[in-house]
């Protein structure tokens, strides 16, 4: 379709990818997807060299097609309910953009381990594993859309990813995804993942569930995962399992457990009820709608 992404490879290097995804036309985001995905697919490939400048250039196709992930979103939670096919194809592409990203990284973990002592491959292993996070979160959301919660396997998967931040003690190192963004950790990516699994209770709309990701950062930003407890009613999350949080019990805990204490995140929720409360006294649903008399 475009030319001039084949006569060089368009995640050689930064460079290469930002005149690749420069050439697109904006109005046109499965353009991008059809084509991001026939790379991200060839970077996987067994005979694929891959090298730590091309991983570097996949960290910014990644963070450079968030739009393209926000505009599926948006037609997806505007639009499916139109038609099963229309859900399909919009969910497919959610859902596909994600698992070549994944698939790719997968790749590059390979060669990370492969490379233990290559000071520049070890220097990208945080961003690296901190986007597995967020693809894995991502993953979590688009499956939820259709109500479908995560295999095993999938948990274990996540855990893996943590556990090697915690070995490497880059947990909680600051790290940015997205152009311009906040920083971020590996930490709070983790955390979110597991408080958007525990809080869906399997009846929230895509709109809601879209709407409960977006404060995640913000409602997580005080959660820390700790050695010890610092309460009765902590929650627990064990590295060797293959299931999300579960609530603290008396008997004694064994294995990989880290504890997470939820009090500060149902103090920013009971605050935000209030102020809804507050709002709904000010102005009662029975009332005359907004703007008119």
């Amino acid at each position: 379709m475009f030319g001039f992404g084949k006569s060089k490879d368009p995640l050689a290097d930064v460079k290469s990818a930002e005149r690749w995804l420069a050439g697109f036309p904006g109005n046109d985001p499965l353009a991008v997807h059809a084509e991001l995905l026939s790379e991200l697919g060839r970077i996987g490939e067994r005979t694929t060299k891959r090298t730590p400048a091309m991983l570097a250039a996949v960290f910014y196709a990644d963070a450079h097609t968030e739009q393209l992930r926000e505009a599926l979103t948006t037609q997806y939670i505007e639009h499916a309910s139109r038609s099963s096919k229309l859900e399909n194809q919009l969910w497919s592409a959610l859902f596909d953009l994600t698992q070549a990203f994944l698939l790719a990284y997968q790749s590059f973990s390979r060669e990370i381990a492969d490379h233990a002592q290559s000071n520049k491959w070890q220097s990208l292993l945080l961003e690296l594993v901190a986007r597995q996070v967020l693809h894995l979160k991502l993953d979590a959301k688009t499956r939820l859309y259709r109500f479908e919660q995560w295999i095993p396997a999938k948990w274990a998967e996540l855990h893996a990813l943590f556990a090697l931040a915690c070995s490497r003690q880059i947990e909680r190192q600051a790290v940015t995804l997205s152009p311009g963004g906040q920083s971020t950790t590996l930490e709070q990516e983790y955390l979110q993942a597991l408080m958007l699994q525990l809080m869906y209770a399997g009846n929230l709309t895509p709109r809601h569930l879209d709407w409960v990701c977006e404060q995640l950062t913000e409602w997580c930003t005080s959660l820390r995962l700790t050695l010890e407890p610092s309460s009765m009613t902590s929650f627990y999350i064990d590295l060797a399992s293959r299931e999300g949080l579960r609530r603290r019990v008396p008997a004694p805990l064994e294995g990989r457990v880290l504890f997470l204490d939820t009090r500060p995140l149902h103090a920013i929720l009971k605050q935000n009820v209030m102020v809804v409360e507050q709002k709904i006294r000010q102005q009662p649903l029975s009332g005359p709608a907004p703007g008119r008399s």
